[in-house]
C-alpha cells in the first residue's frame, strides 16, 4: 500500500486511505467464430462491442468481429472491404458506427466504417482528399482513422503518396473527408502533420470540435482546438502553463474543457504535471504535489473531471482523479486493490467510475473503481477470470461507464474477447 503521509495535504488522506475490493460484475465470453485468439477493443453504452480476433493459421488474415455482451458467444465475423484482405475495427460509437482499416486490394491500408445494424455488410471506404488542379495537387492515396465520438464521426488522415498528413474529418456514415485546416490561398491547410486526440459529441456549425498537438517551426508541439464556424474550423492554440516549455492535449469533452500535461525546465526538480483548461482560451490549471511527483493527465470527463497517472516515491506508477477547479481538494487517489501495488488506469467514465488494470497477486487483472461519495468509501471491483485461467486485462469502456471489455486468458492459454456489464 501507498504511504498515506507522503501526499502532506488532509482531504486527499481522508478521500484515499479505505478502499474496499468487491467483486460484482462478471464477464461473459463473447466467442470465438472470427477465430482462435480474440481481443475486444471497442465498447458502447447499449453493450455492443467490436474487437478481433487472430484465427488458428499460420497465414490466415486477421478478422474484425461485433457482439453483443449481454450473450455468450454472440461473435459474428465482419466482412472485409475486399475478399481475401484483412481488417481491423478499433472502436464503436453509441450510434453503432464501427470505425477500423482494411487493406485494399493494393494492399493499401483504409479507414473504414461498419455499421451495428447491418455487419453482413461490406465496410465503407473513407476516402482521401481529392486532387487540385490549381495549383496542381494529386489526390490523396490512403486514410487512419485517429480518434472518434459517440456519434461516429471519424477524425484522421489523409495521407498523400509522398507521405503528406492532412487532419479531416468524416461526419458519420459519410465517406467524404473535410479538412480541418482549410485555406483558400493555394494548398496552404494541406500537410499540418497534427496529431488527433480526441472529438467532442457536442457540435458547433454542424461539426464537432477536435482536440490535436501540432508541430510547430521551433519543434515545439503545440496544443490546439479546432472548433468549426459557418465554413471552417478556427483553429485556437491551448495556453501554456506558466513556466513551461510545452504542453500536450490528451482529450477534450463536450464542455470544450481538455487535459493533458505541461513539461518544464530541469525536469528532475520541476517534474512535468497535469493541466486543465476549462476553455480553449485561458491558462491551464495545473496540479502539483507535495512531494513533487510526476503527473500527467489522460482523458477527462463530461462532468470535468480529470483522470491522471503519478509517479509514486517507490517509483511505482498509480492513478487519482481530480477536479480541477477545487485544486488540491478536489483529488482521489487509486489505491491498488488488494494484493496489488500499482494501477494503469486508462478511462474515466461519466457516472465518474474509473477502468484499470492492476497486479492482483503478481496476475494482471482487469477492474473498476468506484470514488468515494457521500461518506461512503471508495470501492474496487475487480473482474475474476473465468475459463480455468488467472490473468485478464480491460482494453475498452464504455462512456456511461456500465460496459468494459478485454481480453481473458483461459487455461489453454487462449485469448478469449471478453466483456462485463458493470453495475
Amino acid at each position: 500500500m501507498m504511504k498515506m503521509h507522503s501526499l502532506g495535504f488532509a482531504g486527499c488522506i481522508l478521500l484515499s486511505t479505505v478502499s474496499l475490493t468487491v467483486n460484482a460484475a462478471a464477464y461473459t465470453n463473447l466467442g470465438h467464430e472470427a477465430g482462435a485468439q480474440c481481443k475486444t477493443s471497442g465498447i458502447n453504452d447499449n453493450g455492443i462491442a467490436v474487437g478481433n480476433c487472430t484465427p488458428a493459421s499460420a497465414s490466415a488474415n486477421n478478422v474484425p468481429w461485433l457482439a453483443d455482451t449481454n450473450t455468450e458467444n454472440s461473435q459474428v465475423a465482419l466482412k472485409p472491404l475486399v475478399v481475401g484482405q484483412p481488417c481491423r475495427a478499433l472502436n464503436i460509437s453509441n450510434a453503432g458506427w464501427i470505425g477500423g482499416a482494411c487493406k485494399n486490394e493494393n494492399n493499401v491500408n483504409t479507414a473504414v466504417i461498419w455499421n451495428a445494424t447491418t455487419p453482413n455488410s461490406i465496410p465503407t471506404a473513407l476516402k482521401p482528399l481529392p486532387g487540385v488542379v490549381l495549383p496542381l495537387r494529386a489526390a490523396d492515396v490512403k486514410t487512419i482513422i485517429m480518434a472518434s465520438n459517440q456519434r461516429g464521426d471519424m477524425v484522421g488522415w489523409s495521407i498523400s503518396s509522398n507521405q503528406e498528413l492532412s487532419t479531416v474529418i468524416w461526419l458519420a456514415g459519410d465517406d467524404t473527408p473535410k479538412r480541418v485546416f482549410s485555406s483558400l490561398l493555394g494548398l496552404l491547410g494541406y500537410n499540418d502533420k497534427c496529431v488527433p486526440v480526441g472529438v467532442s459529441d457536442s457540435l458547433s456549425n454542424g461539426y464537432p470540435s477536435i482536440a490535436m498537438n501540432c508541430p510547430s517551426t521551433n519543434g515545439i508541439t503545440i496544443p490546439q482546438v479546432a472548433k468549426a464556424n459557418v465554413t471552417t474550423y478556427t483553429i485556437s492554440s491551448l495556453p501554456i502553463a506558466t513556466g513551461a516549455n510545452r504542453c500536450y492535449v490528451k482529450g477534450l469533452n463536450n464542455a470544450l474543457q481538455s487535459v493533458g500535461y505541461c513539461e518544464y525546465p530541469d525536469t528532475a526538480t520541476n517534474p512535468v504535471r497535469t493541466a486543465a483548461w476549462m476553455t480553449p482560451t485561458t491558462a491551464p490549471l495545473t496540479l502539483t504535489l507535495s512531494i513533487k511527483s510526476k503527473n500527467a493527465g489522460r482523458a477527462i470527463n463530461n462532468a470535468g473531471i480529470v483522470l491522471a497517472s503519478r509517479q509514486d516515491d517507490t517509483g511505482r506508477v498509480s492513478d487519482l482523479t481530480w477536479i480541477p477547479p477545487a485544486g488540491l481538494a478536489g483529488i482521489q487517489l487509486i489505491q491498488p486493490p488488494t494484493g496489488a501495488v500499482s494501477t494503469q488506469a486508462f478511462g474515466i467514465a461519466d457516472n465518474n467510475t474509473v477502468a484499470l488494470n492492476s497486479d492482483v497477486d503478481q496476475y494482471i487483472t482487469g477492474c473498476i473503481w468506484y470514488p468515494a461519495t457521500g461518506g461512503n468509501p471508495a470501492t474496487t471491483n475487480c473482474l475474476a477470470s473465468i475459463g480455468g485461467g488467472k490473468k485478464n486485462w480491460l482494453d475498452t469502456f464504455s462512456q456511461s461507464g456500465g460496459y468494459a471489455g478485454g481480453v481473458n486468458i483461459n487455461n489453454t492459454q487462449d485469448m478469449d474477447a471478453v466483456a462485463a456489464g458493470l453495475p
